[in-house]
């Protein structure tokens, strides 16, 4: 039974009845057979001794030695009889997929992580919110932070790299049951690449916004409060970079609520210092560049708080700099990773300097479109990092059989597109009827109303190829992801200036939401016939040559 010298082996061995005594011995030469063959009832060993132990000692076992982990128990179920009765349950070389166990855990999983999500970015929707209903020229002072988000918001993606690696890394190792001094130590390696990356960033932003405002085709009555934000939120880099790595930390082990509760703080104290700086104080576009800043380092205190409290930080090596062992797993996923990056600020920034090119009331209202844009996307991010923590199980080498894979794969590809198009339900809501509250401009608020079809389908898009996207880089397939960015890429660069030659103005800008649209679109089609292939024409990466050997007949 496994279950070592202790009392409550001889106690289990006197009460347990003949018949389970031989379904134990049967269990064990299940294990020793060949994957080939698919053995009738293969039964958790747990499972067994509990279902035919007294009622009184039931409680003990699982007190004792079952849940100490002496006896087996897999966090994925083998294989049983049950496979053949059960709809839900589907075979994978011994290992099987419970689907409605399984979408019970990702939602458990995403549901506080998407709560995060949406709550960082409303740092920078309610500085936009307080500015363009509290300052007194809102309109310029919308713009301002409009043509600063991409250097002040999208230049923490260039270290995205850092948080995804991260994620993989730790949830991979605590997978194989790796170490604690190993996964802390490139831990550590990844704060510390943060920590220089934020550095570098936040000199560059300070010392040249200017230049960079100007690449940007910033207006120039814009230009001086644009230079004033960049320069007060270039401060909070560090805090930025740092908390995106310890949330990374927190999610590999499947703690969602810890980060959530963090990001409350910072929101919560977002809020409070808009109101003063803003509201009160009339600050405009700089004080909210303040109360983002406070609010950023605010969170970074509490989630490295909770990274101490849980003793992640208790193995670091203090002091000790190893590129193999401490920066080299991270570094392992700048290329392709920041390539994706890379071609997602492409897309975002160019919107922005076309939108700037139309007009201050375009450049306002994709201030707003972007931030409603920005935030029902975020909503897709937990399955990214859903098909990391949950996917890794089923692509193990000891299961060579795809097929639990592909369900599961499927069952996050179902639960994409419901929260597509869940959230493209809820930013049109808002761009038809919630435009007033974040500014008092007409013009604005019937720009924002124009465009909330494709802005739908780009939402659409983008949150259903996110859950594909984690499907992929659980199976380490990041040469394709970034092969598909780069042809995706050639396409929007087309799209774009064949539309520039032949629209102008607000129908520009329309069709402009449609290219993104379609850049996810050719992603989803992409990593589909990848994955799951083309019957007849193209096996995908999920695919098995060939089905399980019925079982013998046994006594």
């Amino acid at each position: 039974l496994a279950v070592g010298r202790s009392m409550t082996t001889m106690l289990t061995s006197c009460v347990v009845a003949s018949p389970i005594r031989g379904e134990i011995r049967r269990i064990r030469r299940a294990k020793t057979a060949p994957r080939s063959v698919s053995i009738r009832a293969r039964k958790d060993v747990d499972t067994l001794v509990r279902a035919n132990l007294p009622s009184g000692l039931r409680s003990r076992a699982i007190q004792g030695p079952l849940r100490r982990g002496l006896v087996h128990r897999s966090p994925t179920r083998i294989a049983s009889d049950a496979a053949k009765d059960d709809p839900e349950v589907e075979l994978s070389d011994g290992v099987t997929l419970n689907r409605k166990a399984e979408l019970a855990s990702v939602v458990k999983f995403a549901v506080p992580l998407l709560a995060t999500n949406i709550v960082t970015p409303l740092l920078t929707m309610t500085d936009t919110a307080f500015v363009g209903r509290c300052a007194a020229d809102s309109v310029i002072q919308l713009a301002a932070l409009g043509v600063s988000t991409p250097l002040t918001d999208y230049t923490v993606s260039l270290a995205a790299f850092i948080p995804a690696g991260l994620t993989n890394i730790v949830s991979n190792g605590v997978a194989r049951g790796e170490g604690k001094e190993s996964l802390a130590s490139k831990t550590y390696g990844a704060l510390i690449v943060s920590l220089t990356l934020s550095s570098i960033v936040a000199i560059v932003l300070n010392v040249w916004p200017d230049q960079l405002l100007t690449m940007l085709k910033t207006p120039p009555e814009v230009m001086a409060a644009a230079i004033e934000y960049t320069r007060i939120r270039s401060i909070a880099m560090p805090a930025a970079y740092l908390t995106a790595a310890a949330y990374a930390v927190l999610v590999a082990r499947k703690d969602t609520t810890s980060p959530l509760a963090c990001v409350c703080v910072a929101a919560a104290v977002n809020v409070l210092l808009d109101w003063i700086a803003v509201g009160v104080m009339g600050k405009g576009a700089a004080g909210a560049a303040w109360a983002t800043t406070a609010a950023l380092y605010a969170g970074a205190v509490a989630i490295l708080g909770v990274l101490k409290r849980k003793g992640f930080t208790d193995a670091f090596p203090w002091g000790e700099f190893r590129w193999k062992d401490q920066i080299g797993p991270v570094m392992a996923f700048a290329g392709p990773i920041t390539f994706l990056v890379f071609a997602l600020l492409s897309i975002y920034t160019t919107l922005i300097i076309m939108s700037n090119a139309l007009g201050v009331t375009v450049s306002a209202a994709h201030r707003i479109a972007g931030n409603i844009f920005a935030v029902a996307v975020l909503c897709g991010d937990p399955l990214i990092q859903a098909g990391q923590a949950f996917m890794p199980r089923y692509l193990l080498p000891a299961v060579p059989k795809r097929v639990a894979a592909r369900k599961m794969a499927g069952l996050l590809q179902g639960v994409g597109l419901f929260t597509g198009f869940s959230a493209s339900t809820a930013c049109a809501f808002v761009c038809l009827f919630g435009g007033w509250a974040f500014t008092r401009d007409a013009a604005v608020v019937a720009q924002l109303r124009a465009v909330v079809v494709p802005v739908c389908a780009a939402v659409v898009t983008n949150i259903v190829s996110k859950s594909m996207y984690g499907v992929t880089v659980a199976a380490k397939q990041l040469g394709f992801l970034a092969a598909i960015t780069g042809v995706g890429l050639v396409g929007f660069a087309g799209s774009l200036w064949w539309f520039k030659h032949n629209l102008i103005g607000s129908e520009l800008y329309y069709w402009m939401w449609w290219v993104v649209a379609g850049y996810y679109g050719l992603a989803i089609a992409a990593i589909q016939v990848r994955s799951f292939g083309v019957p007849g024409i193209v096996k995908g990466s999920f695919h098995d040559d060939r089905k399980d050997t019925p079982a013998p007949a046994t006594a």
